[in-house]
């Protein structure tokens, strides 16, 4: 069923597809909007699942039992962030929150927690909102204290507006994202920007380290459905999530498959290593790729893990 992006359509949505026969209920990526069709799945005892949903509270956290998400939490893709930025030496930062979003508003405040933790510092803390310009903002920073890197925890198109009024108003620092920054689809919007760090699931330009990744962007790629982002190995994990559920439960009863599911430990799927408890219906220590703008295309760092994950809390 397609919701074309409209709130109003997804309970409704999740409602016809269960009385076509659904067993399993796939959601879309953001909890905020996501949440009405996880309810009505709920409600009818199946389980439902969102390919990337950043936040844990997709689970019992909000109310949904039977509700699991395939992303990478963000606390552990936050704490990646930090981790990776202390890595580099940076230890002042400066935070630019989208505060649309509690997945971008959550990324900054566990990036800076994490961040700190790790002997560094946060000189300056902004909001703003997608679609605004930061014109104003990125003139304080300028004329303030020179940050080691900027957190931009936004997504696009307002995060590439960001960056780019960043690089016009003098600000040279190292910039760092997560998964809403990723893809290249923006970079052309800044002519020679460099230094632009994401955390992702995946190298979608063929130089990811899993040849599983690679050998599945070839496919889709010769299907004329190339990926704009490494987003794309949350698809196909959800499917091998949910044949492993069943193939343990050989059910397709909600709690039978959700038992299932929270005894994963460490199952392989095209998205990393995939674990759940009773507590935790999301991952948060699974390894991530580190990219950087190069040449106006993301090109594969490194891969890690967050050796703490930290929360907003």
């Amino acid at each position: 069923m397609d919701t074309n992006s409209t709130g109003s359509a997804y309970g409704p949505a999740a409602t016809k597809v269960i009385a076509d026969g659904a067993k399993v209920v796939v959601v879309s990526c953001d909890y905020d909007t996501s949440l009405p069709a996880a309810q009505v799945a709920q409600s009818k005892g199946l389980l439902n699942i969102a390919p990337c949903v950043g936040d844990p509270i997709y689970g019992p956290a909000g109310g949904l039992p039977l509700g699991f998400s395939m992303g990478d939490g963000t606390p552990g893709e936050a704490s990646i962030m930090a981790e990776f930025s202390a890595s580099k030496g940076w230890k002042k930062a400066v935070l630019l929150t989208d505060t649309t979003l509690k997945y971008t508003q959550n990324e900054c405040t566990i990036f800076a927690k994490r961040f700190k933790e790790l002997g560094g510092s946060v000189v300056q803390n902004y909001n703003y909102k997608q679609g605004d310009s930061v014109t104003e903002t990125v003139s304080k920073i300028a004329s303030g204290a020179k940050p080691d890197v900027v957190a931009n925890c936004g997504y696009n198109p307002g995060g590439a507006t960001v960056a780019k009024q960043l690089r016009a108003g003098g600000v040279a620092a190292p910039i760092i994202s997560g998964f809403g920054m990723d893809g290249d689809f923006w970079t052309s919007q800044i002519p020679g920007l460099s230094d632009y760090y994401v955390v992702t699931y995946a190298a979608k330009n063929g130089d990811d380290p899993n040849p599983a990744v690679n050998d599945m962007l070839k496919k889709l790629t010769a299907a004329g459905a190339a990926p704009a982002t490494g987003g794309f190995v949350t698809g196909p994990a959800t499917l091998e999530a949910i044949k492993a559920g069943y193939d343990q439960a050989k059910s397709w009863d909600g709690a039978k498959l959700t038992a299932a599911f929270e005894s994963f430990q460490n199952i392989p799927t095209l998205a990393g290593p995939t674990s759940f408890s009773k507590d935790l219906h999301i991952n948060v220590k699974r390894p991530m790729r580190v990219l950087k703008v190069v040449n106006g295309k993301l090109t594969f760092v490194v891969q890690q893990a967050a050796k703490q994950v930290d929360n907003a809390s």
